[in-house]
């Protein structure tokens, strides 16, 4: 079995962000957390069932260097061959990166393909069930577990309420993964750095088509709070916060 499991960059929100009118600048990127869990599900499958493991790491010109940490932990996880996927121009819209990503995830007859649910600029978690559609495979999301059985998968999807539902899809298919069954294996800085320098790296240029459609009109940041402290003694802090609360009803 071949699998594939994509790793996106988001803007790492620990740092500082900047936002313009159509554009949202971060100070650095870092690997998407959910796509970190694809990729470990994809190395779990790997551990049972012997399964050859690929880790396409996607990023644009502006940010190529920063896929070189999560695809080097993926290398010391294990992962058999890595690609670098450089988009011509950079797109927040999942259905252009799908189209984008269509045509190279075809060429390769992966029998799976994984990515995370969501990312922290796309909650909507449209991806794989855009892949899914695109590739014309089946697709299941939010998923926490993949076995293989009969030569199909089955996979538990989270249902919410603390419900899980069990399915079974054909294969070739795109799941989309929400956690992988175990934690994400610790890296050291030693064999990280060491997979960094060793790994070899296949960089593809794809091609970002315009997809018409919903168009970003513009971003900005929510009005910052306003913060007002109260000092004095117990009572007159008390009788003070009183009269800020009548304020608000």
């Amino acid at each position: 079995m071949r699998i594939c499991a994509l790793l996106r960059l988001v803007p790492d929100l620990v740092e500082e962000i900047e936002v313009e009118d159509r554009e949202v600048i971060p100070f650095r990127y870092m690997s998407n957390e959910r796509d970190e869990h694809a990729v470990e599900e994809a190395l779990i499958l790997k551990e049972k069932f012997g399964a050859e493991v690929e880790v396409a790491g996607i990023a644009d010109e502006n940010n190529e260097a920063d896929l070189d940490e999560g695809l080097g932990i993926a290398a010391a996880k294990g992962a058999d061959k890595l690609y670098r996927l450089i988009l011509n121009k950079p797109t927040f819209s999942r259905v252009e990166l799908a189209k984008a990503l269509a045509g190279f995830l075809a060429e390769k007859n992966y029998d799976l393909i994984l990515t995370g649910v969501q990312a922290v600029d796309s909650f909507a978690g449209s991806l794989g069930g855009a892949l899914a559609r695109l590739l014309n495979v089946p697709y299941a999301g939010v998923v926490t577990e993949i076995d293989l059985e009969d030569g199909k998968i089955k996979v538990k999807k989270e249902l919410g309420g603390g419900l899980i539902a069990e399915y079974r899809l054909p294969l070739p298919a795109v799941i989309g993964v929400v956690s992988a069954e175990r934690p994400l294996k610790f890296v050291p800085f030693t064999k990280l750095r060491q997979a960094m320098r060793k790994s070899d790296v296949e960089r593809v240029e794809l091609e970002v088509p315009e997809v018409k459609g919903v168009e970003v009109v513009r971003y900005s940041t929510p009005p910052e709070p306003e913060i007002r402290f109260i000092e004095g003694e117990v009572e007159e802090v008390a009788d003070e916060l009183i009269k800020v609360l009548e304020e608000l009803l």
